[in-house]
């Protein structure tokens, strides 16, 4: 399994579940491990953790938008492949959109255009290249440009649902465009689950659309690497 290029020349050290270290700057399907990619995202909350009530995790986001996905075409590996949409983010954390976007505006406003510019392609390549490791480690491969146009169609058809959902109507001035405005075919309502919900529905559903044998054995193969990269 082929590590992908460092991202920085110097080493930035985060840790790992077992309080060893990796990495960030060098991306690496070897650090991947779909079990703690899941209780990760299930403690990660969308939107900030500003909707009502318990937070909506990235785990249920991705679980949900899998399956509308499987329903609606009948292929295992674009739902797949939405499941580990926001994968990397188990290791980045979620820097939510609007947090982004000031970022940007700051910078443009306190330094200059090029800064901005190239602050926002230095987080874009970061989290793309650990996604990119997400799904080398699933066998998926990288997709290419319809299919990850189909993805960011997907994540903004679930984006407005969730919207709507945990806000309510007010937030409907907020809704983005979609290529397919059709409502999606969600398996059951957007209700916000408990983390430990959250997480097992995304092992379930990496089991399903990966491959529950892809994913052991990648498990397997992660503990090697940490056992040899202490």
């Amino acid at each position: 399994m082929t590590s992908l290029a460092r991202l920085a020349p110097s080493p930035v050290w985060s840790f790992r579940p077992d309080g060893s270290v990796r990495d960030l700057a060098a991306p690496d399907p070897l650090e991947i491990d779909f079990f703690a990619m899941a209780n990760g995202l299930s403690k990660l909350a969308r939107f900030s953790g500003s909707n009502p009530g318990i937070a909506y995790s990235v785990a249920q986001h991705s679980v949900m938008g899998a399956e509308a996905a499987f329903k609606e075409t009948g292929d295992a590996t674009l739902a797949a492949l939405f499941l580990l949409h926001d994968g990397e983010e188990h290791l980045l954390g979620d820097k939510s959109s609007p947090a982004q976007a000031l970022l940007v505006g700051t910078l443009v406003a306190h330094t200059t255009q090029s800064s901005a510019v190239a602050a926002d392609y230095a987080w874009d390549k970061i989290k793309y290249k650990w996604r990119e490791a997400g799904f080398m480690a699933a066998c998926l491969g990288i997709p290419g440009r319809d299919t990850w146009s189909a993805i960011e169609d997907y994540d903004r058809r679930m984006l407005n649902a969730e919207m709507l959902a945990l806000f309510g109507l007010a937030a409907r001035a907020q809704q983005v465009p979609v290529n397919n405005s059709a409502p999606l075919k969600l398996k059951g309502g957007i209700r916000p689950w408990a983390a430990m919900k959250a997480e097992e529905r995304f092992v379930e559903a990496a089991h399903r659309f990966i491959g529950e044998d892809r994913v052991i054995e990648q498990r397997a193969i992660h503990a090697a690497h940490v056992a040899l990269n202490p």
